[in-house]
């Protein structure tokens, strides 16, 4: 007798769906001119990459980290606050920007848990 899951599958159209809005809410804050203005500003004060720094090494800058990512908050003006807070970006080059990320959702470091304890205590 063939075996029937119990687990439901969504169709293919619901991951679509869900991959439009993941995408519009990206867009909606990434591609926001605040946005973009502060990470030019941000990176032309700071040109250098900071792990790099830490490393005795000058690579440039490729992208402009956020130390806390924005998406863990809930509330709105909590994204925004996060987004555009001086204090919560970091010049990376693409090497440490993708190791940093690959331990996103772990707030084990200092530098995390400070920021996310600051942000909440203050708004």
């Amino acid at each position: 007798m063939p075996y029937i899951s119990k687990r439901r599958i969504s169709p293919p159209s619901d991951k679509k769906e869900r991959v439009k809005k993941h995408n519009e809410k990206w867009n909606h804050y990434y591609g926001s001119v605040a946005w973009k203005h502060l990470r030019d500003y941000y990176m032309s004060l700071h040109p250098l990459c900071k792990d790099c720094a830490i490393e005795s090494r000058s690579v440039p800058a490729d992208e402009c980290h956020h130390v806390v990512p924005w998406s863990w908050f809930t509330l709105e003006e909590d994204k925004w606050a996060a987004l555009l807070d001086v204090d919560n970006l970091c010049p990376l080059c693409r090497t440490h920007h993708l190791e940093r990320h690959q331990h996103l959702y772990k707030p084990d470091n200092f530098e995390q848990t400070a920021y996310y304890k600051k942000i909440h205590n203050n708004l």
